[in-house]
């Protein structure tokens, strides 16, 4: 296959991987709230599709790697998602809604793991830049934010769950563009996945030191997630500006993926974490001083290396240091511990943190982003310089 078939393929598959999130991070709780639920059961509904993640990711991913057919469990995904959609919003009741919004979050979790991994495996494979094919997922989610918010104003509240599903539904027939697994295989077939091959690597020190930097980095983030609009309107900022400066962030973000080819080359994949977690704590720490609005505005850009220089390490790490055959599965597990442990907590925890400190959360944020800096400075000495894994 072509390249440039591959990247237009994958970044197709990104340009509509997100658009559901982007509608349902915002919007579904307001559409629990629409069909009668209660302020405590739509946390206990959100909280459990966050957490039924846990279960999902780890479960698809090794399937993934224990079929070796990679593309066919992100169809099979896809399909299934959409349809736990669909039937999600023919739901009414607790106890309905929370079965089907499992089933779907569940179906759902592998599918961007999954993707990572192959959008970064085929950019090695090819010579691509992967960061030009994961923006269009940052694109995709602020598509779907956006969009909504303003179909929303026209249309009844009822109808974002049929959003979502139609979202889904797009992701799912173009799942059907993706390459094939076989396409980067340059000989033979991988070796088969062993459950004490999985064991020996995520108990290995590097890799749960890897896991916890990136990890740390990430959930960082947590408190902006849960309560940096709240925060931003307190500092007497309107919607519209509020909105500009999730913005900006993503647009940094986009930027730099853009030409992350130069960044790795110059970095390499641990100092990219190590890169990412120090800026993650230098905005914390600006954040929390409430700048001008110029100056936050500029502060929001560093997402571009918060966020992003992390994720960009993390992946390419995972490609050089895991063997092939258990790619998928680890970056899985990593997916669990980043998305569904660590950064949940610290969404949850934010809560109280914003009731007793204020903005001063963000202190918190950038002490957490410290230990992560700290960590990735440790990798940096215990982890083998060459990516000879990546080979494997």
């Amino acid at each position: 296959m072509p390249s440039r078939n591959f990247s237009f393929r994958l970044s197709l598959f990104n340009a509509v991987l997100f658009l559901g999130s982007g509608i349902q991070l915002p919007f579904l709780p307001l559409w629990l709230k629409d069909r009668g639920l209660p302020d405590s059961e739509v946390a206990l509904v959100v909280a459990l599709m966050m957490a039924v993640r846990i279960l999902g990711i780890p479960l698809g991913t090794f399937i993934a790697d224990l079929t070796q057919r990679r593309r066919a469990v992100i169809i099979t995904c896809a399909f299934g998602a959409t349809a736990a959609y669909l039937v999600l919003s023919q739901m009414s009741g607790f106890w309905p809604i929370l079965a089907a919004g499992m089933l779907a979050a569940a179906l759902l979790a592998p599918i961007v793991p999954l993707t990572e991994a192959l959008a970064v495996e085929g950019s090695a494979h090819y010579g691509l830049d992967y960061g030009r094919i994961r923006l269009w997922a940052s694109l995709s989610f602020l598509a779907g934010s956006l969009g909504a918010g303003a179909l929303l104003e026209v249309v009844p509240l009822g109808f974002v769950i049929l959003l979502i599903a139609g979202s889904q539904a797009m992701g799912a027939l173009v799942s059907l563009l993706l390459p094939a697994d076989k396409a980067m295989r340059a000989t033979g077939k991988a070796q088969p996945i062993r459950l004490a091959g999985v064991l020996a690597l995520v108990s290995g020190a590097s890799f749960i030191t890897f896991t916890l930097a990136a990890g740390l980095g990430q959930a960082s983030h947590g408190f902006l997630y849960a309560f940096g609009s709240v925060y931003f309107e307190s500092l007497g900022l309107s919607k519209f500006v509020i909105g500009m400066l999730w913005a900006a962030s993503v647009l940094a973000e986009v930027t730099m993926f853009a030409f992350s080819n130069r960044f790795y080359r110059t970095f390499g994949s641990v100092r990219l974490i190590m890169l990412g977690t120090g800026l993650a704590t230098l905005r914390w720490l600006a954040t929390a001083l409430a700048p001008p609005l110029g100056i936050l505005f500029l502060v929001q850009t560093l997402h571009a290396g918060s966020f992003g220089l992390t994720h960009l390490g993390t992946m390419h790490f995972i490609r050089e240091r895991v063997p092939a055959s258990m790619r998928n599965t680890a970056q899985g597990l990593y997916s669990v511990v980043s998305s569904g442990i660590l950064l949940s907590g610290s969404m949850w925890a934010s809560g109280a943190l914003y009731a007793g400190l204020g903005g001063g959360a963000f202190y918190v944020m950038a002490g957490l982003a410290a230990l992560a800096f700290g960590l990735a400075a440790l990798l940096w000495l215990i982890s083998p310089k060459g990516s000879a894994a990546a080979a494997a």
